[in-house]
């Protein structure tokens, strides 16, 4: 039975049900936790963040520090959120950039929750709509590096938003 033909059916048991309420039940969410934070010259360097368990697409991707981040434009962090995929992982597709390095546009609540799939996606970024795409198998990973003299990245999470597909 298709993931499809599975929504169909839930649909027929929930008559009332709109598609949106349907699709959710086809919605999961992985997140990945950065315990410590990294001192202001320590970068990260990349590691697996999700692994996708069936063909789906990354619909949503949320920073949620546990400090405040306030931009700056010389001294900062820049978070990449990539894909390697399980036919060819040695080859990262850049989903998610997003860099602290604007004040007010890109500072970001402590407790709060940072979107950066608009700030990326939904903004124009520089990936296509199909490197959203994910197979079985394929991981989404993170990375941080910096810029000058850098910025402390916080502690916190990154709950990565995913839809069940065909």
């Amino acid at each position: 039975m298709t993931l499809f033909a599975v929504a169909d059916s839930l649909a027929a048991l929930i008559p009332r049900a709109s598609e949106e309420q349907v699709k959710k039940t086809l919605r999961w969410t992985e997140s990945y936790v950065q315990d410590t934070a990294l001192a202001t010259t320590t970068a990260l360097s990349e590691r697996v963040a999700a692994r996708v368990k069936q063909k789906s697409r990354l619909i949503g991707a949320l920073f949620c520090p546990d400090t405040a981040v306030t931009g700056a434009a010389t001294n900062f962090f820049t978070l990449l959120i990539d894909k390697r995929t399980a036919a060819a992982p040695g080859t990262p597709v850049n989903l998610i950039t997003y860099a602290a390095d604007t004040a007010t546009t890109d500072d970001a609540a402590a407790f709060g929750s940072k979107d950066l799939y608009t700030l990326t996606y939904l903004a124009g970024g520089v990936a296509a709509g199909a490197d959203f795409n994910f197979e079985e198998g394929d991981v989404a990973t993170v990375e941080v590096t910096k810029a000058a003299s850098g910025m402390t990245f916080p502690s916190g999470k990154i709950y990565f938003v995913f839809e069940g597909r065909d």
